[in-house]
């Protein structure tokens, strides 16, 4: 029994404080919790629905309709009607007279079927419409849908360069620290005067208050995330990255085809001049004359001499509304035609625009790739200076404020190369989803 009680203590040890800690995220995780519970999207998917269900609702409009009609009524005639008379044509024979037998009832059933022929026009170009929108909208989803993927990769890699800044923060803790104690040394020594240590105190001061600012900025990250995710922060830890300095490795042509092909706006740009020439031919419409097949059977349970018992019939009716409405007309296929035209040079435009983009993005990525080879050689000429200032301090043949500004210049250098590493990687990102490519279609190699 005490071993058993024993196992169980155990195994609520092992499972409590794996239950209290908060799960760790991964940045593929991220986006796809994000898009999963953003009401963005679940709109979307209800106006995806919507669109749906109006694509589906021109169908019928396809199928001929159908009238049935039932009729009970008593009959009742006044002046009743007076007797027929025959007459034989006999010489000499008078006519004779006989009377009607008129129903008391009117009971009746008819069914009527109409199929429109000439309309299945509009209704063909309607439909149409209506699924290009309906396409649209699926468009419109998944463009969202790669917004918020951008939105998550840029929060999660200021979040990984945000820590590794604090890492080189920590360091530079560390190495204030060392000074610290050789100057309170030359003091006691008395090498130096007391405001040697004052501004390194001081340095160590303002290392202490960035440190508190890139922490408040990871909580806000992180709170921002949360907001995304529908999760409390605090159940929130991100898993840590480190970026491979991954190239771009696609010509501009080979991103001009990408972005020709995959690009989500100019699908949509192709299905909006869709619809606009549909909507073209939905105009002329009035100016066809308008066929219909009818078929129908009626019957009667109260049959007479002048109304047989039952009924079938087929045909077809035609029509033509010909008069100033086909004036109206005229100007509403020029509206469309026009219509039509402003959206091809719209798109054609537009196309421009993202053409421009994908320069100034392929640019900003060239710049950034620059930039860490500056800061690179900037590191290590920072770097070389510091030791040489440090070997000079221990010989006491340098001062504090040129020890520590090159402590602050290899900081600054640091950071420069880890900002430019993390702003490149969001832009090799942010490349590929504007274009609507995989990221390793354009990557390659590494620095």
């Amino acid at each position: 029994m005490k071993k058993v009680r024993f196992l169980i203590i155990t195994a609520m040890m092992l499972i409590i404080p794996a239950l209290l800690t908060a799960k760790t995220y991964s940045l593929e995780e991220c986006i796809s919790t994000s898009i999963q519970e953003s009401e963005k999207i679940k709109a979307l998917d209800e106006g995806e629905k919507a669109a749906k269900s109006g694509k589906d609702s021109v169908i019928f409009s396809f199928l001929p309709t159908a009238k049935i009609e039932a009729g009970y009524q008593w009959l009742k005639f006044n002046p009743e009607p007076e007797p027929m008379m025959f007459d034989p044509g006999i010489p000499g024979v008078d006519p004779i007279p006989f009377a009607i037998e008129m129903p008391e009832k009117n009971r009746t059933l008819s069914i009527t079927a109409v199929q429109p022929i000439t309309p299945l026009w509009s209704v063909s170009f309607g439909y149409k419409a209506a699924e290009t929108g309906h396409d649209i909208v699926k468009l419109q989803k998944e463009l969202t849908k790669d917004q918020i993927r951008l939105e998550i990769i840029t929060l999660y890699y200021n979040y990984q360069m945000l820590s590794e800044s604090m890492s080189i923060l920590t360091e530079t803790k560390e190495q204030l620290k060392r000074y610290n104690a050789q100057a309170t040394n030359f003091v006691n020594a008395g090498l130096s005067d007391k405001r040697a240590v004052l501004k390194i105190e001081i340095e160590q001061a303002k290392i202490d208050q960035q440190i508190q600012f890139i922490e408040g900025n990871r909580n806000l990250i992180k709170k921002n995330l949360s907001i995304f995710m529908n999760i409390s922060s605090s159940d929130l830890e991100l898993e840590p990255v480190r970026t491979s300095e991954m190239l771009l490795k696609a010509s501009h042509e080979e991103l001009e085809s990408l972005m020709l092909s995959n690009r989500i706006e100019l699908k949509i740009l192709e299905k909006s001049l869709s619809i606009s020439k549909h909507q073209e031919m939905l105009a002329i419409q009035p100016f066809i004359p308008s066929f219909v097949l009818v078929a129908g059977y009626s019957r009667t349970w109260d049959s007479s001499q002048f109304q047989p018992e039952g009924t079938l019939f087929f045909g077809g009716n035609i029509s033509w509304n010909i008069g100033f409405d086909w004036g109206k007309t005229a100007f509403e296929v020029k509206k469309a035609h026009h219509e039509k035209v402003k959206t091809m040079l719209d798109n054609a435009n537009t196309k421009k625009m993202l053409e421009l983009q994908l320069l100034q993005l392929e640019n900003d990525i060239t710049i950034k790739s620059g930039s860490i080879e500056i800061a690179k050689k900037e590191v290590v000429s920072a770097t070389e200076n510091l030791r040489i200032e440090e070997d000079k301090y221990r010989e006491k043949l340098t001062t504090e404020t040129e020890l520590l500004d090159a402590s602050i210049a290899l900081r600054s250098a640091k950071m420069k190369l880890l900002n430019s590493i993390w702003e490149h990687e969001v832009a090799l990102n942010r490349l590929a989803v504007t274009i609507g490519a995989g990221y390793s279609d354009i990557t390659g190699g590494g620095n």
